[in-house]
């Protein structure tokens, strides 16, 4: 049997689709999530739908990662690609199993914490319990603290998305490290790990010159 030129359609569809909704996510939770959290910023019109987009979308990712991890072990694939020395052959290996289990842990991760805040339920199930992503703050809440421990002046953290009371319980071990926290920390290694994979990409379309992008798309096998 001939090794395919190319990948399996459904994994060029799936591979692009969570390319897309990753993007999405990181642009949604660092340009309007992250502020709000760290400066405090409650009563945000709009801040609710553009939670429950990043939610829908972490679930999307999730689901359709498994998905083609299943594909993934049930189709032909192209022979591995030769980067042009061993290093950079592992360094590959190393920086592609990375992307898979960043993307997935980020998202279970991100899943667990609007669980146990209630967020998803309010959101998507129905549940009325705990205030809204965008929920004005009441007078005299506690200030948000940001990960070096400062608060933002004059900022609250009652409106803010599962961010816990400040002398409320906090998920985490026992240095106090909150879900939330592992959720940004693990969105920074996704950020690097990205940036690696379409450098990649780059040098081997246009240094290698070995039409590496055409295995990631449609075609003839």
């Amino acid at each position: 049997m001939n090794t395919p030129k190319r990948y399996h359609p459904a994994l060029v569809t799936l591979h692009w689709l969570i390319a897309l909704l990753i993007f999405t996510d990181l642009y949604i939770g660092y340009f309007y999530i992250r502020p709000i959290l760290m400066l405090g910023h409650g009563g945000v019109p709009g801040t609710d739908l553009i939670l429950k987009i990043h939610m829908a979308a972490g679930v999307a990712i999730l689901v359709l990662l498994i998905i083609r991890f299943i594909i993934r072990l049930t189709t032909r694939k192209p022979a591995p690609a030769d980067a042009g020395s061993k290093a950079l052959n592992v360094l590959a290996k190393v920086v592609h199993y990375s992307l898979y289990f960043f993307a997935f842990a980020i998202t279970v991760v991100g899943l667990i914490f609007a669980l146990q805040f209630n967020r998803f339920q309010v959101a998507f199930l129905g549940a009325t319990s705990g205030p809204g992503f965008g929920s004005p703050r009441p007078a005299g809440s506690a200030p948000i603290t940001n990960p070096s421990g400062n608060s933002a002046p004059g900022a609250s953290n009652s409106g803010a998305p599962g961010l816990p009371a400040r002398n409320g319980p906090r998920p985490g071990g026992p240095r106090g490290i909150s879900l939330l926290m592992v959720h940004l920390y693990i969105s920074v290694i996704l950020i690097a790990l990205l940036v690696l994979h379409i450098l990649a990409a780059f040098y081997h379309q246009f240094f290698r010159r070995d039409r590496l992008l055409s295995r990631m798309w449609y075609g003839q096998a």
